[in-house]
């Protein structure tokens, strides 16, 4: 095999792991059956089972919880390969740091779950735009990426928490502000 299939393997068994880690984190080892899909995108479907079993909000609250679980199973893994932990990246001041992260966030993803996400730098936030879903749910909005992308801006900016919105009148658009909430 040649080392460029290999690498995306490897990325591609990354995500799958850490996403059976990060349900399994979250609704427990015993339950996790119950909410993955099929490999090799155990990820699919997840939301529309958390809705069918825990209702419409406490369904989206358990995806939130585990897109901030993926991002802290996942993003240590791929730290170097991603560039995260080089002196280029980590000594760049924040508002240019933010959405190179942010871009960087959006290639795994593109990756890992086969899904277009294009980043919009704005001068008061970075809009994150994601095809479609990878986790389910046609009708809600995707809070697995919202909480991916809490979760990793945290590690990015050194513990600063940032409120992520889903755009009006979209599910898988967020608004991720400039400016963090401490």
């Amino acid at each position: 095999m040649s080392t460029t299939h290999d690498a995306v393997v490897a990325v591609e068994a990354v995500a799958a792991m850490a996403w059976q880690s990060a349900v399994a984190e979250i609704v427990g080892p015993t339950e996790m059956a119950d909410f993955l899909g099929a490999q090799p995108a155990p990820w699919q479907g997840t939301l529309d089972r958390l809705l069918q079993h825990y209702g419409r909000q406490a369904g989206l609250g358990v995806g939130w919880r585990i897109g901030r679980a993926f991002a802290r199973q996942a993003l240590p893994l791929v730290a170097e390969e991603a560039g995260f932990r080089s002196p280029d990246f980590r000594f760049l001041p924040w508002p240019r740091k933010m959405p190179e992260g942010l871009a960087r966030l959006g290639a795994l993803a593109s990756r890992w779950f086969a899904v277009e996400v294009e980043i919009e730098v704005m001068p008061d936030k970075v809009l994150w735009r994601a095809a479609l879903c990878p986790f389910g749910s046609a009708q809600s909005v995707c809070t697995p990426w919202m909480g991916f992308l809490q979760e990793a801006l945290y590690g990015l900016s050194g513990g600063h928490k940032f409120a992520i919105h889903p755009a009006a009148a979209s599910r898988c658009v967020f608004q991720v502000p400039r400016r963090p909430l401490y």
